[in-house]
């Protein structure tokens, strides 16, 4: 669900990073042939992300910070939580500006539409018409974009009511988002740690 902190985090390669941004509208196992090779190997650095996210220090207390309640749904809710926090300190993180990312990648998507995932292009003029990558940076897009999620979900779910927990938490969540993507960059772009040493994962829960 979170499509901008995908993109920050793919390689620089325009296929590359349109496949990491589509990864959650590609099921299955991901073989050879599938899709071309750079759009592929996007969709297959989307799944490794997932991964490094599920057992990350960071993203784990993000989602034990919100309230038990939304239960299984709080991954979905950190996901776009995070794609906020990417927008808003983007000068932190790359050093093109917002809007021109945004519109390279969805000329990217648009000049490629004869390969992408079927399920995702009923979204992408829309993607494009609203410039959902850069609206991120407004926070209530968020409230937006919960409801929108969980009218995708086929049964009942309590994400429309989760913006709450953005408000409630913002300052403690901005901060798990900068940890997480400082670790992910070092992981994903090779960026090194001050002593080099390996980032060490220990999923547990806030005090």
């Amino acid at each position: 669900m979170n499509y901008l902190l995908h993109a920050l985090l793919s390689d620089d390669d325009p296929l590359v990073r349109a496949g990491n941004l589509l990864g959650d509208f590609v099921k299955g196992r991901l073989t050879q042939g599938r899709f071309p090779d750079r759009l592929l190997h996007g969709l297959q650095q989307h799944r490794q992300l997932d991964r490094f996210a599920h057992d990350h220090p960071a993203f784990c207390r993000s989602q034990h910070r919100l309230d038990d309640r939304f239960g299984r749904y709080r991954g979905i809710m950190i996901d776009l939580f995070y794609d906020h926090f990417t927008a808003r300190d983007w000068n932190d993180y790359h050093p093109d500006p917002l809007e021109h990312f945004s519109q390279s990648l969805y000329h990217t998507l648009q000049h490629h539409q004869n390969i992408l995932p079927k399920t995702f292009l009923p979204l992408l003029p829309r993607m494009v018409e609203k410039d959902w990558l850069t609206s991120y940076r407004d926070k209530t897009v968020m409230q937006r974009a919960l409801i929108h999620t969980a009218g995708r979900i086929r049964h009942d779910n309590p994400l429309a009511e989760g913006y709450g927990e953005l408000e409630k938490h913002y300052s403690q969540l901005r901060e798990d988002c900068r940890q997480f993507i400082g670790d992910a960059r070092k992981i994903f772009l090779g960026e090194k740690t001050r002593q080099g040493a390996l980032i060490e994962i220990d999923c547990t829960p806030p005090l």
